[in-house]
């Protein structure tokens, strides 16, 4: 390597590194592609709180069992996400409708993990998420729809 390719090699390894320390002089809240300072990381959280509208089906005994994105409305998480959460918004109309269909989806499922789901509930929870995550406690929940699975006999 010639002296001239060392220069150029030590010139752009100086360059790289400047723009990855960059950052370091923003201001906390300030964030920028592709260069990022990670502000959803870089300052405490006020609460561990999460709000979330969700879909359970439980079987006769009670036992519990969220249900997957693709009974919901597809395989994509959020969209799944969002037709709970505009159905959660609709009111106690649009939470029956969804309820309805996401026990069609399930009665017309032979076998699986949903095989003995005797009911769904739309519900409504705000939960605490590092209580959730230490002890399984679930914190408060509103059921805004249920509606029996009938399977055809």
């Amino acid at each position: 390597m010639t002296a001239g390719e060392r220069l150029r090699a030590l010139l752009v390894s100086a360059v790289v590194l400047g723009a990855v320390v960059w950052p370091i002089t923003w201001r906390s809240d300030r964030d920028s592609f592709p260069l990022s300072s990670y502000p959803m990381f870089a300052h405490n959280r006020r609460s561990a709180e999460l709000r979330a509208i969700y879909a359970v089906a439980t079987d006769a005994a009670g036992e519990r069992r969220y249900v997957p994105p693709e009974l919901v409305a597809n395989r994509e998480v959020l969209q799944a996400r969002a037709v709970l959460d505009r159905a959660g918004r609709s009111g106690g109309k649009g939470a029956r409708l969804l309820c309805g269909e996401i026990a069609g989806r399930i009665a017309a499922e032979s076998g699986g993990p949903f095989a003995d789901a005797a009911e769904v509930q739309i519900i409504r929870g705000r939960h605490d998420a590092a209580v959730y995550f230490d002890t399984g406690a679930l914190g408060k929940e509103q059921v805004l729809a249920r509606c029996d699975v009938e399977r055809a006999r």
